[in-house]
């Protein structure tokens, strides 16, 4: 169709150009052109063109459009690549959170887990100064215990050396009840200024 266009516009050329020149009345013209020479250059460049149809531009024509078949697969293909890029960075970017959450459930969990240790390790001591304080106190008032069992036993020793020694002078009866209940209030006052 476009071989067609083209013969049908040098045709007109062809047809123009020796009416020009004949209208021109004899004047010399740089380019006069022959009626054979139109006529052979018409139909060379027809058989061109048909030969250039046949056998030149299909091919070129199918390498142009495979090349640009070529080019918009490449294109797809990058699209897709961008895509699952993005794809993997948008889960990298999730992963990463997730660590990062995770990392920080760890340290918390490790601060309450350590809180926790330092409530029981603070309660056991408490609990062991609570024991040792009542055996302190379990020993205190035993040593007390002996202490008056030892200050009876020495009261009724010395009340015995007391008893000796009245008899030993002979007293009376007055002077006995009166030496007796001195030396008991004394002992009385003693174990008195005694802690309980």
């Amino acid at each position: 169709m476009r071989v067609g266009r083209c013969s049908i516009g040098w045709l007109s050329v062809a047809a123009v150009v020796p009416a020009a020149a004949a209208e021109g009345g004899g004047g010399a013209s740089l380019i006069q052109p022959e009626l054979g020479t139109i006529f052979w250059t018409m139909v060379t460049f027809l058989i061109l063109a048909f030969l250039l149809g046949r056998f030149a531009w299909k091919p070129l024509l199918g390498a142009l459009q495979q090349r640009e078949q070529t080019i918009q697969d490449s294109i797809e293909q990058a699209r897709r690549d961008r895509e699952a890029a993005e794809s993997v960075l948008a889960e990298q970017r999730e992963l990463l959170a997730q660590t990062r959450r995770e990392r920080g459930e760890a340290v918390a969990a490790g601060q309450r887990d350590a809180e926790r240790l330092k409530s029981e390790i603070l309660d056991e001591a408490r609990a062991q100064r609570e024991n040792l304080l009542k055996q302190t106190e379990a020993q205190i008032a035993a040593g007390l215990r002996q202490a008056r069992g030892e200050l009876r036993s020495v009261a009724a020793d010395l009340a015995i050396q007391v008893a000796e020694k009245l008899l030993a002078k002979n007293l009376d009866d007055a002077a006995h009840r009166k030496l007796i209940e001195d030396y008991l209030s004394d002992l009385e006052s003693e174990s008195g200024s005694l802690p309980s």
